[in-house]
């Protein structure tokens, strides 16, 4: 059996996913009408490191993502979603 590297076949750096990701969740706060202080606030995070994901600046955690989600009162999926 041969194994392959899928992540180097994409064609996408983490940093580009990172960046989308940060995208998603900034238009999810934007359209709920929530400023950066206030979900930082709701997450329990500093501004500055909560910006530091919308920006794709940072690997959120999962529990991170979790606390966003549950924040921004959509699902886990729904910060993943190209819709």
């Amino acid at each position: 059996m041969e194994y392959r590297n899928v992540y180097e076949e994409n064609e996408h750096s983490e940093k580009e996913y990172l960046i989308t990701l940060g995208k998603r969740i900034k238009k999810l706060r934007l359209e709920k009408k929530i400023s950066q202080t206030e979900i930082a606030y709701r997450c329990g995070f500093d501004k500055s490191n909560y910006n530091t994901i919308e920006s794709g600046k940072r690997n959120p955690t999962i529990l991170s993502l979790l606390k966003i989600a549950k924040a921004l009162e959509v699902s886990l999926a729904d910060l993943f979603s190209t819709q």
